[in-house]
């Protein structure tokens, strides 16, 4: 009466989630919610920083149909937000603000009750966005054109957490997308077990659930490393302190909102280069479409 091997546990777990995945290929993406959007984000006190400096360019690329919903980490998160916007909804986020790995499996517990808050209510599309995604204008349109029921950004650097040569890139863990899905919730529960007890790297986790049925959000609409025009979404590299970064990040992002063509010269375009391009990898399928 054996309760069979894990490696039979983790192949039926693999072939469920392969099915689900089948299934929302041939579903309708009519019953989304055409107009209004979640948007979450992790945050902790440490952080604060950079979600004043995230908060404002969110805000102005958004509009009273898109909800930000904060799963914070401690108080001070909590406070950080409402002294910025009195209409987000906070969420308490469990695991202690200073354990990293909870702080990274947070932002998918999150999503997966958002989304499946959503599935049996508004059916709203739910967009995870870390804090130093910076929204220069709003991506949401582009993101409701993607089919797939989860859809990630990408990061084309050999250097990234789960990086695939084949394929050409990772899936990065900083922005996503989720339709209010079985498929959707089935991905982020695998990825919520897999990740748990801090075994693996949020991003790791998720590169390794990858399979056909994943979208990749298109580079114009969320870029790491913006060669030429601005994306709708910047996700920088960084190896600074959080003051460091807000500096750096704020001169850019003061840069682009004057429409200087030359912004983005001198960015990180990995952990350990400059902006020449080197390390761009032209792989993956792109799924988003203007």
């Amino acid at each position: 009466m054996g309760g069979g091997s894990r490696a039979g546990h983790r192949l039926a777990r693999a072939a469920l989630l392969c099915a689900a995945f089948a299934a929302a290929g041939s579903a309708t993406p009519a019953t989304d919610n055409a107009t209004h959007t979640i948007v979450a984000t992790v945050l902790n006190g440490k952080y604060a920083p950079l979600f004043e400096l995230w908060h404002p360019r969110f805000a102005a690329a958004t509009d009273a149909r898109v909800e930000l919903v904060v799963a914070c980490l401690d108080d001070d998160a909590v406070a950080a937000v409402r002294r910025l916007d009195t209409r987000a909804r906070t969420l308490e986020a469990t695991g202690g603000a200073h354990d990293v790995a909870a702080a990274r499996l947070a932002k998918v517990h999150t999503v997966l009750r958002l989304v499946r808050e959503e599935a049996a209510g508004s059916k709203r599309l739910v967009i995870y966005s870390d804090v130093d995604a910076f929204w220069l204008q709003s991506p949401i349109s582009r993101l409701r054109r993607i089919e797939a029921p989860l859809a990630f950004s990408r990061d084309g650097v050999a250097t990234a957490a789960g990086f695939d040569g084949k394929r050409g890139f990772a899936l990065c863990a900083g922005f996503f997308v989720a339709r209010p899905t079985e498929a959707a919730a089935s991905f982020l529960d695998a990825w919520r077990l897999k990740g748990r007890g801090g075994r693996s790297s949020d991003q790791v986790a998720a590169n390794e659930l990858y399979d056909e049925g994943v979208g990749i959000i298109a580079d114009e609409v969320v870029d790491r490393c913006p060669r030429g025009a601005v994306p709708a979404v910047w996700h920088p590299y960084s190896p600074a302190q959080i003051s460091g970064k807000v500096f750096f990040w704020g001169r850019v992002l003061a840069k682009i909102a004057s429409g200087d063509g030359d912004a983005f010269a001198g960015v990180r375009c990995s952990w350990g280069g400059r902006h020449k391009g080197r390390n761009r990898r032209a792989g993956g399928v792109v799924t988003a479409r203007r």
